[in-house]
C-alpha cells in the first residue's frame, strides 16, 4: 500500500510536519498591506505560554503549505 501524499499543484511528494508561529496567523480576502490586523479572521492565535502545532503538509517543489486550523472564537 502507497501512503504517499501528492501535492494538489505539482503532483510532487509532500513532506508531512507541523506548522507553528508565537503570533497569530490571519485570514484576509485582499493583498494590500495593512497597518493593524482588527477585525481580521484569525486562523490561528496568539501564543500565551506554549506554542501550539498543528499539522502540516509541505512542497517543497512549489512552496506550498496546507494545514487544517481550528478557528479561534474572539470576543468583539
Amino acid at each position: 500500500m502507497n501512503n504517499t501524499v501528492r501535492c494538489p499543484e505539482c503532483s510532487n511528494e509532500v513532506k508531512q510536519g507541523y506548522i507553528f508561529s508565537p503570533r497569530r496567523i490571519c485570514w484576509s480576502e485582499s493583498a494590500d498591506s495593512i497597518i493593524y490586523d482588527s477585525g481580521s479572521e484569525v486562523l490561528m492565535g496568539d501564543s500565551i505560554f506554549k506554542i501550539k502545532k498543528i499539522p502540516a503538509l509541505r512542497c517543497k517543489k512549489c512552496n506550498l503549505v496546507i494545514f487544517k486550523y481550528q478557528q479561534n472564537k474572539i470576543k468583539k
